[in-house]
């Protein structure tokens, strides 16, 4: 573990004194900021069935596709192309520790970042105090999913990221696999509603991988276990594989 700590230093500095980071953190809180305002000027409009601040974080999938594959694809393809893996390699650090190292500052900053869009919220319930547009427990169930399913996320883009030298590559393949894991869940889901009817397994199995149920859920403030398990395992499966990766051009 020791070295586990000195590489996790030594990303959160390379993370802290990069502009790119400040440059993505702006435009990030600047999208959420647009989508919170947005959210507030529908919700004059027409009165809906959820409060504003669970709508705002219905929505938190879409800048998640763009901020994860930004700061995780050159976590471990840019070193590989430096040739900067290849000696670190050599020395006693184990292909876990230097994992774990890139999954840790990247979630640190993902975490950040969004906790950081709590100000919208506050802001708001500073001015209008009223339960009927912020509810503090759906507020606490919503910014906990996001960082639960975060995990999982972040390590799907450190698995990218293990899987080649280019950076571009690394992105996007993030995003086709975030992408198909959002809303391909969302498309089976609703064959399965359709279709899958004399299958109850099969239906009960694609419900359970249904993201934007879970992030309904737990903006109501319903904590179920069931998401917390598939987010878990799914963080450990992308993890491994990464290490697998690693471990792969040690040979």
């Amino acid at each position: 573990m020791r070295h586990f700590f000195i590489l996790l230093r030594h990303e959160l500095r390379g993370v802290l004194l990069s502009p790119s980071t400040y440059l993505a953190s702006f435009f990030f809180l600047l999208v959420m900021g647009f989508l919170y305002q947005w959210v507030l000027e529908d919700y004059n409009r027409a009165p809906h069935e959820m409060l504003p601040s669970n709508l705002f974080l219905n929505m938190f999938f879409f800048p998640a596709l763009f901020i994860v594959p930004l700061f995780t694809m050159r976590s471990i393809a840019e070193e590989r192309r430096l040739g900067l893996m290849d000696s670190l390699l050599t020395t006693p650090i184990n292909s876990i520790e230097l994992v774990a190292s890139k999954f840790a500052a990247a979630y640190f900053f993902y975490t950040t970042l969004y906790l950081l869009t709590l100000a919208y919220p506050a802001i708001t319930y500073y001015y209008f105090p009223d339960g009927r547009i912020i509810d503090q427990a759906s507020l606490i169930g919503g910014y906990f999913f996001i960082c639960i399913s975060g995990l999982l996320f972040v390590s799907v883009g450190i698995f990218a990221s293990s899987m080649t030298r280019s950076q571009l590559v690394a992105g996007i393949f993030t995003f086709t696999l975030l992408f198909g894991f959002i809303f391909g869940t969302n498309t089976l889901n609703n064959a399965a509603a359709e279709r899958l009817n004399e299958f109850d397994t099969l239906r009960v199995i694609i419900e359970y991988l249904h993201m934007f149920d879970h992030v309904r859920d737990f903006s109501r403030g319903v904590v179920d276990t069931r998401p917390i398990v598939f987010y878990g395992s799914g963080t450990l499966l992308m993890l491994s594989l990464a290490v697998l990766a690693v471990d792969h051009k040690r040979q």
